[in-house]
This record gives C-alpha cells, sequence and structure tokens, in this order.
C-alpha cells in the first residue's frame, strides 16, 4: 500500500511565537486533504527558538517538522530558503502551502524553481474540478475584477494562500508526531546580512477588526484627528480598530507604510472597514476585497469607492465623520 501524499503548511513566526496565519493556512491544508480524499497535513516551523511552540501545532498538524537554530531568529531570505527546501526534499510533499507575505513573495518563487514545481499565488479558494477527483486553485486576477482557477497536476506545487481568506483551523482529535529536524545550517550561504533592526510602530491590520482608512481627500495632516475620533468611538464596539490608508497618505509622509492598504500595501478582510475620502482605485480596493462591511464617505458621488460599498454618504469628511462618531458615542 502507497504511502499517502503529504500536505506540508509553512508555519510563519512573530518572534518566538506562531503567527496567526499559520492557523488560516492549516485549515487550507485540511481543506486540501477533504477536496483530496486523502494525505497527511505536515506542517514546517523554522526559526529560533521555536521547538517550545511546536507542541501546540501538533494540535493541528498529523506531523509536525521542527528547525531550531539560533542562525534563524533574523529573516534571511538565503538560509531559509536552503533550510526549508533541505525539509522538502526529506518528507516530499505534494503540496505547498505558504502565507502570501512580503517575506515569501520573495522565497516562494525561488523555492518553486529550486524544488521544480508550480507556483500559484495568492489563491483565495481551493476546491475540486470537473472531474470531482481533480484540485483547483482560485486566485483573483486582473485587479481582483475577476477570478481564476488553475488546475493542480503536477507532482509537487508551492501555493500560496491570501491572508484572511480562509478560517482558521480547529484543534484535532488526535496529536500530530513531533519530528526535530537537524540541519548543519551554519552551512547555508546568506547573501544578504542583518545589520540592525529598525524600531517603528508596530502594526497589525490583518488583525483589526476594524479599519478607518483616509485617502487622498484627507486635506492635510490635522484631518486625521477625525479620523482618530471615529476609531476611539468604534472601540466602543470592536475590540481592535486600526488607523489605515491609501498610497498618498503614506507618500506625504503623514501615515507609516505599516498602514498602507492595497495592491502595494496590506490585504484586509475587517468586519468593517470605512473608507474616508478614498477614491476607490483598482489597487487600493484589490486590499479590502475581504471585508465583511464597507462604508464610504466621499464628497465626490461618482466615486468608484462606492460601487463596492455596502452603504455610501456623500458629505465633506470633516462633517460626516465627527457626526458619525457622535452617534456612535450616543448608541454605546
Amino acid at each position: 500500500m502507497s504511502e499517502e501524499a503529504k500536505i506540508l503548511v509553512v508555519a510563519e513566526t512573530d518572534g518566538e511565537q506562531i503567527a496567526s496565519i499559520t492557523y488560516e493556512l492549516l485549515q487550507g491544508g485540511r481543506i486540501t486533504q477533504e477536496k483530496k480524499g486523502s494525505g497527511v497535513v505536515c506542517c514546517a516551523i523554522i526559526g529560533d527558538r521555536v521547538a517550545a511552540v511546536s507542541d501546540e501545532l501538533s494540535d493541528y498538524s498529523d506531523e509536525v517538522y521542527v528547525l531550531d537554530h539560533s542562525r534563524l531568529r533574523d529573516f534571511q531570505s538565503d538560509v531559509y530558503l536552503s533550510c526549508l527546501t533541505a525539509i522538502i526534499e526529506r518528507i516530499q510533499p505534494s503540496i505547498i502551502l505558504m502565507a502570501q507575505t512580503i517575506n515569501n513573495l520573495d522565497v516562494a518563487p525561488r523555492l518553486a524553481l529550486a524544488v521544480d514545481a508550480p507556483l500559484i499565488t495568492d489563491v483565495i479558494e481551493i476546491g475540486n474540478d470537473s472531474t470531482g477527483s481533480g484540485l483547483v486553485c482560485i486566485k483573483p486576477v486582473y485587479g481582483d475584477k475577476a477570478m481564476a482557477g488553475f488546475r493542480l497536476d503536477a507532482q509537487t506545487a508551492v501555493v500560496t494562500l491570501r491572508p484572511k481568506s480562509f478560517s482558521t483551523a480547529t484543534k484535532s482529535s488526535r496529536r500530530g508526531k513531533i519530528t526535530q529536524v537537524t540541519l548543519d545550517v551554519d552551512q547555508f550561504v546568506a547573501r544578504t546580512e542583518h545589520v540592525d533592526t529598525v524600531t517603528g510602530e508596530s502594526v497589525s491590520l490583518d488583525r483589526a477588526d476594524a479599519i478607518v482608512a483616509g485617502g487622498r481627500g484627507i486635506k492635510d495632516v490635522d484631518g486625521l484627528a477625525h479620523l482618530e475620533g471615529l476609531i476611539q468611538a468604534l472601540k466602543m464596539f470592536f475590540s481592535n480598530v486600526e488607523l489605515g490608508a491609501s498610497r498618498p497618505l503614506v507618500d506625504r509622509g503623514w501615515v507609516p507604510p505599516s498602514r498602507q492598504v492595497g495592491l502595494t500595501g496590506e490585504k484586509v478582510a475587517p468586519d468593517l472597514y470605512v473608507a474616508v475620502a478614498i477614491s476607490g482605485a483598482s489597487q487600493h480596493l484589490s486590499g479590502i476585497t475581504g471585508s465583511k462591511k464597507i462604508i464610504a464617505i466621499n464628497q465626490d458621488e461618482t466615486a468608484a469607492i462606492f460601487e463596492q460599498s455596502d452603504y455610501a454618504i456623500v458629505g465633506e469628511y470633516e462633517q460626516v465623520v465627527p457626526a458619525l462618531a457622535q452617534k456612535l458615542k450616543e448608541l454605546s
């Protein structure tokens, strides 16, 4: 009897902790297993001092592979790629699931080349083909204006999943086997060198329950105070509310890049997204398609953002936003 094919989930870490996106990847692994009708869901975690959290992953995986080494404290794409490739060569998975992150935009294409596998990026759904037996990965194309399906026919494939596209996995009834991977990590050559860490504002837009985002129509940096007022009001209804922005505010230096939403920023999926003075360019809209509810506030009644919104308010944001914040305070 042949061994079941392995579905490898590559865990994301946040320091020495498991990043929340990992549980979405694990759910993607379970869905893949279900659609295939078979398979072993494995998880690989690579980093420094990550062995301590590997037990947690065993509650969600059939097998866990742990590579713990001090050299992996800071992300170096060349070293990380070499480690991941070595693990893949050992376990020979049929599908490799990774998060669509900044780091993986670098690693995933190179990994696909290293293991001679096709690459499908930014996948939001995994299903069956017309025969009911093959797998299809569905992803947005043309700035999220259309969907395309890619059938997995190759022996091995690398797939990146868009954050917030899959629910988080639930614990399995049994714990998976944990294997400590031994590699001579020091042998791997890094073409990049970690010199210093730039400290800055820590923002996790992907974890926000609600986001209030400003766009080009915000007239000056003082205009952001109106958005902050609405954020404070929304905190009476949502546990985690963050400030977001379209690219023009980042380019002006009013908002740090970590708060940019859109094609070249973060892709978000909060319960509520409030777009203030944002026209609705396709580059921005591609980053908010997963939002459950969108409220748009704009003085231009023909703004493209209204076509993607659940609720539209036409008016000057300087008047609408404070009034909305006040009404929320009254309702609380």
